[in-house]
């Protein structure tokens, strides 16, 4: 296997075992189900179709965690230790249990090699096809700012005016999506958004003689952040200054970065509207338009709002599809994940 080195435990696991089996051998493994989705799950995946036959994989229900002591989606792999026969087929099944599975399916071992997503079978669900437009066509996707503390570098605006922190070392920031009474950001004349929660991001470039000298309240609260040792965590030792941030523009759409589906039956993601200066933190994924759509925002700015209501008009299930999910039911979504939903809807407003 060829690993990547976010990859879990498990997978050098099985990698290691290997030679220890007989050929012919029959193996059942019980892991964590996330290497059918990730990128980082590619090595598992490459194994489990060229060097091995894989005779039947089930997927136990996110929502229905099988262990009290860790919120992991787990799967049980079963293949045995010979080269996979041409047209092989896959059992794949989900739910329940392994004997009364929910759903159950075959899936050609061909399609399992070119699908990066095998959480979608046994429906097999298409991906889009490479002729379809997708997001990524139509935004940048980033994470937002990893501040590497938020209790630190994140301030109220009343604590902001407490401290007498200067406005040019603070930039307006949005809460996390529970604070948002909607899912429109309006803003103020100067910038700022009108919510009811208004945060602020210390992000500064100036050296610390130069802050001592022109602004000592931001001066004493640099120097707690040192007594405190936010100086020294990962993220902040690797900045210069270290208070400095991640340069990340207002994206004038946001999608969340986690969530899961409500009791209501609300999707676990959604998409915002920021007609704000406000940045946002890596709870969120920012969208900014790029290409055709970016020049006909340019020409119409109105377009803006229909943008965002074909985002909401996306199934939901397709986001969750090229998403991932955690024991419990927590799901999530990376930028290149969210970049392979089908985008036909948006594209129809550019032309």
């Amino acid at each position: 296997m060829t690993l990547s080195g976010l990859a879990g435990l498990y997978a050098y696991f099985m990698g290691l075992a290997h030679p220890w089996m007989e050929p012919d051998a029959l193996a059942g493994w019980l892991i964590p189900s996330e290497f059918m989705d990730v990128n980082y799950g590619q090595g598992v995946r490459s194994y489990l179709t060229n060097r091995v036959t894989l005779l039947h994989i089930h997927r136990f229900d996110p929502e229905q965690s099988q262990f009290k002591d860790a919120l992991v989606s787990s799967a049980v792999v079963w293949f045995v230790n010979s080269p996979p026969p041409e047209q092989h087929t896959v059992r794949m099944t989900f739910g329940g249990t392994l004997d009364q599975p929910q759903r159950d399916g075959r899936v050609p071992l061909e399609i399992l090699r070119d699908d990066h997503k095998w959480s979608r079978h046994p429906e097999s669900v298409p991906s889009p096809t490479a002729d379809q437009v997708r997001l990524a066509d139509l935004f940048e996707i980033k994470r937002g700012i990893a501040t590497g503390n938020n209790r630190y570098f994140v301030i109220t605006e009343q604590e902001a005016k407490q401290r007498g922190l200067p406005a040019w070392a603070l930039k307006p920031v949005l809460p996390g999506a529970r604070k948002l009474q909607s899912d429109v950001v309006d803003a103020a004349p100067d910038g700022t958004p009108l919510i009811d929660v208004r945060l602020f991001l210390l992000d500064c470039d100036k050296d610390e003689p130069t802050i001592a000298r022109i602004s000592p309240p931001l001066a004493r609260y640099l120097q707690q952040g040192k007594d405190q040792g936010v100086a020294d965590t990962y993220l902040c030792s690797r900045r210069t200054p270290w208070y400095s941030q991640e340069k990340r523009a207002p994206a004038p759409f946001l999608c969340t970065y986690m969530g899961r589906t409500r009791k209501d039956g609300q999707p676990p993601f959604r998409f915002i509207l920021n007609n704000s200066q406000a940045t946002a933190l890596n709870v969120y994924l920012m969208m900014y338009p790029k290409g055709l759509l970016a020049m006909r925002l340019a020409q119409e700015p109105d377009l803006k709002t229909n943008a965002w209501e074909a985002l909401n008009s996306i199934n939901p299930d397709e986001v969750i599809r090229e998403g991932r999910v955690y024991g419990g039911g927590l799901r999530k979504v990376e930028p290149k994940e969210l970049g392979r939903v089908g985008a036909q809807k948006i594209l129809d407003l550019c032309n």
